[in-house]
């Protein structure tokens, strides 16, 4: 979290330090219980499939980490098929196991997260779920 909005970063520890923009991001919940519903605009699949928030632009990108949860990256525009992918950012459940995705140029990135009650976020090991639950 940082001023009290969940935020992506790329880990301290990575030896992959992305210098490039980013184009895409993806956040999936894990449970297969805890599925949100679609909104205006929304591709129904990808929300049926757990995705919660899905933005990309076009490879003219702006963005760099870090990137705050449901703030749209910026950039030139997307082609036809990347629009229809689009997932608007919905409420995240506590407790619920999130994977994260982000594309950056040539390169991609990933983890999983929860968040916890005390308004903080568990990082998670990208292992089995069975690991995690």
């Amino acid at each position: 979290m940082i001023d009290g909005r969940l935020t992506f970063i790329v880990d301290p520890n990575s030896r992959s330090k992305p210098s490039s923009c980013l184009t895409t991001i993806i956040v999936s919940a894990k449970d297969p219980e805890r599925r949100v519903e679609a909104g205006p605009g929304d591709n129904l699949g990808l929300v049926d499939a757990g995705i919660v928030w899905w933005n990309s632009v076009g490879h003219d990108c702006e963005t760099r980490f870090p990137v705050a949860y449901g703030v749209p990256l910026a950039g030139g525009p997307r082609t036809p098929e990347e629009v229809e992918r689009e997932v608007a950012a919905k409420e995240l459940t506590l407790g619920v196991v999130y994977e994260v995705v982000a594309n950056a140029g040539i390169g991609y990135g990933g983890g999983r997260f929860r968040l916890t009650a005390d308004g903080g976020v568990e990082n998670l090991p990208r292992g089995d779920l069975a690991d995690v639950r």
